[in-house]
């Protein structure tokens, strides 16, 4: 879980595009439908912005993070996609899988502690890349 004192800011395209995405989602698998209600519950905590206001550093759909497990001082690159683009081997990452719920709409320079599986994680964020110019248009 996420500290309460982290805010969570979201793009209000990003916002847009996820609640339309995941909450009439029929997804067979129960591990998809608890992750679809854990980002959703995550997003419903977030303070919407428009482009013009929205800050570079903070993670959104398509971002590249950088990313290091305080206790383990592993650092990783991840690119939060939909999950029609994940791919592991190119570190793109589902925005439904843990670190997806668990970066999204956190900034650069935030230390947070998030449950994975069974055990918490104490994480950083180095960086985060942002494009100027993305589209979600499928």
């Amino acid at each position: 879980m996420s500290q309460t004192a982290n805010k969570v800011v979201l793009l209000k395209e990003d916002y847009d595009v996820l609640t339309t995405s995941f909450s009439t989602t029929k997804r067979a698998k129960t591990k998809t439908l608890e992750n679809c209600r854990r980002l959703l519950r995550e997003i419903g905590k977030a303070i919407l912005l428009e482009k013009d206001q929205f800050p570079s550093d903070v993670v959104r759909l398509n971002s590249t993070v950088i990313v290091k497990d305080m206790d383990t001082n592993q650092v990783t690159t991840y690119t939060i996609v939909l999950p029609e683009k994940a791919n592991i081997r190119q570190s793109k990452v589902s925005i439904l899988s843990p670190i997806g719920i668990a970066l999204i709409g956190f900034k650069k320079g935030l230390h947070f502690t998030w449950k994975f599986l069974s055990s918490k994680h104490k994480l950083s964020i180095l960086e985060v890349y942002n494009s100027p110019s993305l589209n979600h248009s499928k």
